[in-house]
């Protein structure tokens, strides 16, 4: 019985914890938006207050608490309302995506840096050079600070993934309501479809949620905003916030950037009077100081890019050198340079010849390519024609956003060769390759599709079938498991005990404002 009562437990805090982000969302969200941004909302408040008090005190579990209520009291006392949704269905959908958060083994990384990180945020304030204590620390999301945030009494750590799967919540709930807008185009309506049957069936564990997924769903709204939303200034302010809120999660999102482009094709350069005159402005400078972050951790303005690094001479704990070659190795673990051993091809050891004249393309395409970007081609393919043959309003027709559709496409092309360039790894670049698809069917079918309920739920439930059958013989296997991940502490994931003391790390010079021994 005590099982089913933390299993209740769980649903119910996890329900008031959306509700309570939701209700700093409410501070900034137009009545007009979509429900769902304001989960996402929150969450950029969330951030930011989280990471000052990072900055500044230090958090614990009574201000987490205090964050909690005041965040439901915003919004039971928030006055603004939201068209097209109901809380029972809020609720049933919840409750029918629940079954993802029951998890036992988390993913590969989380035990090596996600937790490690959120427990240095939890019980320390700002160490600047913490880089220097742990290598792993110089990538970390900045979403480890709302992760801290949810560290509460009794549940301790239990309860850190909620913002990673209410991130992807909030995607599927955001598509859903538009659906049943009435003002939602033909194509718009197929867009939506696609995104919520593409992460119903695929991405559906959330030991595969590392904070390079979480930041491919939000991409998939920032979409969705500039290219069926932006003739309202204040939906393509919100894409730009959006993208930068990516960045922050992970600045791979980077690659996501000519899609961005497509703001400047339709509103010119200047569109930056829209984002310096709106109510986000404030918002928008504080997370750009968000970046400084990285400075703190690692001696550089923003770590991906070497040039803004400073040397160790002028600032001591800096590790430019270490950052440059990690970024090095990082490039040619995406193009398979570590995995020649078990190909058919010839094994080449010297690292510029593999990165020359793409003589790594091989190696990828037979280890990487048919191993996890293939079966999602399908996937996307065979749900597109799914979706089409089962919707269709018409025969297909060209119409008079060709060229706007061919100016999307070349930029959404132009991210795909960005990501093969760079870090070739599915899970840095799915969101593009979910564009990139769907405006190749666009432009071929036109995809004028007429909305039915009745068949979309037969889509929903088709997809929702698929995810809980997956997570149910998942949560089964896991409590047959005989290794460390057993599920011995249902409904919670297993987690590793951290010594406060680092002694298993590497440990060198650490900087709090003096230097610390």
């Amino acid at each position: 019985m005590d099982l089913y009562l933390k299993l209740i437990l769980f649903f119910i805090i996890s329900i008031l914890y959306f509700v309570s982000v939701a209700g700093y969302g409410k501070i900034i969200t137009n009545k007009n938006s979509n429900y769902f941004e304001t989960y996402i909302d929150g969450s950029i408040l969330i951030l930011i207050s989280s990471f000052i008090i990072y900055f500044t005190i230090g958090t614990n579990l009574i201000i987490n608490t205090i964050i909690i209520f005041v965040g439901l009291i915003l919004y039971f006392f928030n006055n603004k309302t939201f068209k097209t949704i109901k809380y029972k269905s809020l609720f049933l959908l919840f409750f029918s995506l629940f079954s993802i958060l029951i998890v036992s083994k988390t993913h590969e990384d989380f035990n090596n840096y996600h937790y490690f990180s959120i427990y240095e945020v939890f019980n320390h304030n700002l160490r600047i050079g913490v880089f220097n204590l742990n290598s792993y620390f110089f990538h970390s999301s900045l979403l480890i600070h709302n992760q801290a945030a949810l560290v509460l009494p009794y549940f301790n750590f239990k309860l850190i993934h909620l913002p990673t799967f209410l991130i992807y919540f909030s995607t599927i709930g955001y598509y859903i309501v538009i659906l049943f807008e009435k003002k939602t185009k033909s194509d718009e309506v197929f867009y939506s479809i696609l995104c919520i049957f593409i992460l119903l069936i695929k991405f559906n564990r959330l030991s595969e949620y590392g904070y390079d997924y979480v930041s491919q769903f939000i991409l998939l709204i920032v979409f969705h905003k500039i290219y069926f939303l932006n003739s309202d200034n204040s939906e393509v302010v919100k894409s730009i916030l959006y993208f930068v809120l990516t960045v922050l999660i992970k600045p791979i999102s980077l690659l996501f950037l000519p899609i961005m482009f497509f703001i400047i094709y339709k509103k010119g350069f200047l569109f930056y009077r829209s984002v310096s005159g709106s109510k986000y402005f404030l918002i928008f400078s504080l997370l750009i100081i968000l970046f400084s972050s990285s400075f703190f951790k690692t001696g550089c303005i923003f770590y991906p890019l070497s040039k803004t690094c400073f040397s160790a001479e002028n600032v001591s704990w800096s590790e430019k050198t270490h950052l440059i070659s990690y970024s090095k190795t990082v490039s040619l673990w995406a193009k398979g340079y570590w995995v020649q051993d078990d190909s058919r091809y010839e094994k080449i050891n010297d690292t510029k010849i593999f990165n020359q004249n793409y003589n790594w393309l091989k190696f990828w395409i037979e280890k990487h390519f048919f191993y996890k970007v293939f079966e999602f081609l399908l996937i996307i393919c065979g749900s597109i024609i799914l979706i089409y043959i089962y919707s269709i309003k018409e025969k297909s027709r060209f119409d008079n956003k060709s060229e706007e559709k061919l100016i999307i496409f070349l930029l959404s092309l132009s991210s795909i060769i960005f990501w093969l360039n760079t870090v070739p790894q599915f899970r840095f670049g799915f969101s593009s390759i979910i564009i990139f698809i769907y405006l190749i069917f666009s432009y071929i079918l036109n995809l004028n599709i007429h909305f039915n309920k009745k068949k979309f739920f037969h889509i929903l439930i088709l997809g929702l079938l698929v995810l809980n059958i997956k997570n149910i013989n998942r949560i089964q296997s896991e409590f047959e498991r005989n290794d460390f991940y057993k599920f011995k502490n249902f409904p919670f994931y297993n987690e590793k005990i951290i010594k406060n003391d680092y002694s298993n790390l590497n440990k060198r010079k650490i900087f709090h404002i003096e230097v610390l021994e």
